[in-house]
C-alpha cells in the first residue's frame, strides 16, 4: 500500500496477497500481456475531502497498466505524479485544447459554466448544519403545502471535515435540498401524490404513483435550477458524513434549466412539500413520511493564490483539481499536467 497526499512519499506496507492476482497474472503473461499488480493508496491530507478523508484507502483496477493506454476523462479521479515526482490523487477537470476559468466560484470551460452532475455533487458537496442554516422550521402536523422550509440565509464555505482550518470564509450561492420520502400506500390512480421541492421562485414537482422510498434533490447549481428523483431500496440508509445526497444518484440531472437572472444574487428560499390531490399530506399520518431532509451547498472553487483564474491547455495537457480547494495543491499551482503524469485511475473507496 502506498501513501498519497499533496506531497506524498511511498512507504512499504502490506502487499496484495498473491492468491488474489497470481492465477490471472500467469494467464495474461502467457498471452503476452504486460502485467502490473493492483495498487492501493492510503490518503493523507484533505485535498479530496469530503469524499476522501485521511486514512481512506483507494485502489486501482486489477490491471492498472491498461490505464496508460486510455485518455483521462473529465471528473475521473487519477493518481498523478506531481511536479516533484510524488504521487497525488486529483480529479480531471480540463482536457487538451480547452480553456479553464474560475468565475464566481464556478468552473467554466471555453467560457461555458460546467454543470456538476449528481454523482459528482454527491462526492463534493457539503451539508449545511441544521440550526445554523437560518433556522429551518419543521411543521409536519400543520396543514398547508410545505412540510419544511428553510428561509434565505448566507451560507459560507466552511467545512466540518476541517475544524482546525483557518481561512477567510466566502459566501456560496449554490445551495439545495435533498430528501428521502417514504410512501407507505400507493396513491389512487386519479390522485397521484406529488413531492414538491421549492428553490427560490421555482417549484420542482415529482409525481409518485406507487408506494416505496424515493430520493428527491433540487437546488441552484452552476447557474441552473437542477432536480432529480429516483427510487431507493430498503432498508433505510442515513446520510453519512461524506455525502449530502441519498444513495444511487443518477449520472445526469432530469431537470436543468437556466436560473432566473433577476434573482441571481439572492440566497433562495428552500422548502419541501408533499401534496395529494391538492391537499397537504401530514408527515406523521402514515401516508407519507419524510425520513431525511438535508440542506447542501456546492463546492466553491477558489483561484490560485497569485490570483490567476484562467488556464489555456495545450494539445497534451490536462487540468486537475482537488475536491477541497483550500487544502489542495493542484493545477492552480502546478499548471496543467501532461499525459505522462497520469499513473492510474483511482476507483471509489
Amino acid at each position: 500500500m502506498r501513501t498519497v497526499t499533496d506531497r506524498a512519499s511511498l512507504r512499504p506496507t502490506a502487499a496484495w496477497p498473491a492468491a488474489a492476482w497470481l492465477p490471472a497474472a500467469l494467464v495474461l503473461a502467457a498471452a503476452g500481456v504486460v502485467v502490473t499488480l493492483p495498487r492501493q493508496y492510503r490518503i493523507e491530507g484533505l485535498s479530496m475531502a469530503p469524499g476522501l478523508l485521511p486514512g481512506d484507502v483507494v485502489q486501482t483496477g486489477l490491471l492498472p497498466s491498461r490505464d496508460t493506454f486510455r485518455r483521462p476523462r473529465r471528473f475521473e479521479r487519477w493518481i498523478v505524479a506531481a511536479p516533484d515526482g510524488t504521487p497525488a490523487i486529483k480529479r480531471v477537470i480540463g482536457l487538451p485544447g480547452e480553456t479553464i476559468s474560475i468565475v464566481d466560484g464556478d468552473l467554466a470551460i471555453d467560457g461555458l459554466t460546467v454543470l456538476t452532475p449528481p454523482t459528482l455533487l454527491a462526492a463534493t458537496a457539503s451539508r449545511v448544519p441544521r440550526g445554523t442554516d437560518a433556522g429551518g422550521s419543521r411543521t409536519p402536523r400543520d396543514p398547508g403545502p410545505w412540510l419544511e422550509s428553510v428561509p434565505p440565509a448566507i451560507v459560507y464555505d466552511d467545512a466540518e471535515c476541517a475544524p482546525a482550518e483557518r481561512r477567510t470564509l466566502l459566501p456560496v450561492r449554490d445551495v439545495g435540498l435533498a430528501a428521502v420520502v417514504r410512501i407507505r400506500d400507493s396513491p389512487a390512480a386519479d390522485a397521484p401524490l406529488r413531492v414538491l421541492l421549492r428553490v427560490g421562485p421555482r417549484v420542482v414537482p415529482w409525481r409518485i404513483e406507487a408506494a416505496g422510498r424515493y430520493a428527491a434533490v433540487a437546488g441552484r447549481l452552476d447557474g441552473r435550477l437542477v432536480g432529480a428523483a429516483w427510487p431507493i431500496a430498503d432498508p433505510p440508509t442515513t446520510h453519512g458524513p461524506r455525502t449530502c445526497l441519498p444513495p444511487g444518484a443518477p449520472t445526469e440531472w432530469q431537470l436543468a434549466m437556466p436560473w432566473p437572472t433577476a434573482s441571481d444574487g439572492d440566497q433562495p428560499m428552500l422548502a419541501l412539500g408533499i401534496t395529494a390531490d391538492g391537499l397537504a399530506v401530514d408527515g406523521a399520518s402514515g401516508t407519507a413520511l419524510v425520513e431525511q431532509f438535508v440542506v447542501w451547498r456546492d463546492l466553491l472553487h477558489r483561484p490560485a493564490a497569485d490570483g490567476v483564474v484562467q488556464w489555456r491547455l495545450g494539445s497534451d495537457a490536462f487540468f486537475v483539481l482537488g475536491d477541497f480547494p483550500s487544502a489542495s495543491r493542484d493545477s492552480r499551482q502546478w499548471g496543467p499536467l501532461g499525459r505522462r503524469a497520469f499513473q492510474a485511475r483511482a476507483s471509489d473507496p
